[in-house]
């Protein structure tokens, strides 16, 4: 059975320059167009894929998930960007909306590593048809489908952008895969809590989540902050974490999911957790070879139809082959093949 990878057509559009999150001098912003490409040239190896290329936009769906305020936003300061310009917010307050449109986003964002382009906000609502074009395939014919969604998503919430996302590609997803009557639970792997993806969370849509401590890690949260909500289940990664600790989680997490008794499924699929990725402030110690593990294990255990949805992942000499590798071993369980 062939497998659909659904692929934004405008990712390259946004390609943002640095990163001032860790101050000055600024580093050079990691994610990349190049990350697609590592992806795509490593699937050309894996059988049974079907590329499929997406140019749509989805700003109606968007609209339906966030705040219209926020999107407005979101569109006028990148309508107002010439090429090579770039915006990031220098004033926070909680209501900016009596000022000037360049100090706007200072209530949308709480930092500024995540710059917006001319047209960043047209390729992320581009991702955003991508997740939907997936999701819309496996209500049609009921299988598994991939999309490499970049910008990612799991940072965005309801009117908030950060940590490189603008629209939360999972919850665009799992709106119709839930519908009126179905479950759909959004399985977050990247290395970084989805502070966005949680508050969408309802008991159609439940949240869970494998992540390094938000505390000391990105999304750096308010030390007063209390993840208390009740369609999420979490779990936290220790400093040092190998396959074998991370497995232990990751089934912790998936009994949990799986007593929700989902119709479809969704995993933010974040490739950061391998061990040279730069992203991490704790070090995981996953490596390339673990993916397949990781891909064959979820696949096991969650027998339902899944999209697999890209979120980090910034090691570019290794991202494709983390990718083949979890890809493989996720067909390798929905083929009944349990060893490798």
């Amino acid at each position: 059975m062939t497998t659909p990878v659904f692929v934004p057509s405008l990712q390259a559009d946004h390609c943002p320059s640095v990163d001032l999150s860790d101050g000055i001098p600024a580093i050079e912003h990691p994610e990349t167009p190049e990350r697609i490409d590592a992806i795509v040239t490593a699937l050309n190896a894996v059988p049974d894929l079907d590329l499929i290329e997406i140019s749509e936009m989805a700003e109606e769906q968007v609209l339906q998930l966030h705040d219209r305020d926020y999107v407005e936003f979101l569109m006028a300061i990148a309508e107002q960007l010439h090429d090579q310009q770039e915006y990031i917010p220098s004033i926070f307050h909680p209501d900016l909306s009596n000022s000037p449109l360049r100090f706007q986003g200072g209530m949308y964002c709480r930092e500024i590593g995540t710059p917006i382009g001319a047209r960043t906000i047209h390729a992320a609502l581009n991702t955003a048809a991508t997740a939907l074009s997936a999701a819309s395939r496996m209500l049609d014919t009921g299988n598994d489908a991939i999309a490499l969604c970049r910008p990612p998503g799991h940072h965005a919430g309801k009117r908030r952008y950060g940590g490189y996302c603008y629209f939360n590609n999972a919850y665009l997803a799992a709106k119709p895969l839930a519908g009126s009557s179905r479950c759909c639970p959004v399985l977050d792997i990247d290395y970084h809590l989805g502070d966005g993806s949680i508050e969408f969370s309802n008991s159609s849509t439940p949240y869970f989540s494998l992540h390094a401590d938000p505390w000391q890690n990105y999304p750096y949260l308010d030390s007063q902050e209390q993840l208390d909500y009740p369609h999420a289940s979490l779990e936290t990664l220790r400093f040092g974490t190998d396959l074998s600790q991370y497995q232990l989680q990751l089934d912790t997490l998936l009994d949990k999911l799986t007593n929700y008794q989902p119709d479809y499924a969704i995993v933010s699929l974040g490739l950061d957790t391998l061990a040279s990725d730069t992203i991490q402030d704790d070090d995981i110690n996953l490596q390339v070879k673990d993916f397949y593990t990781v891909g064959q294990q979820i696949g096991i255990k969650i027998q339902t139809p899944t999209l697999l949805l890209l979120e980090g992942g910034y090691d570019l000499l290794n991202l494709g082959q983390c990718m083949m590798e979890f890809l493989n071993g996720f067909q390798a369980a929905r083929n009944g093949s349990i060893q490798r």
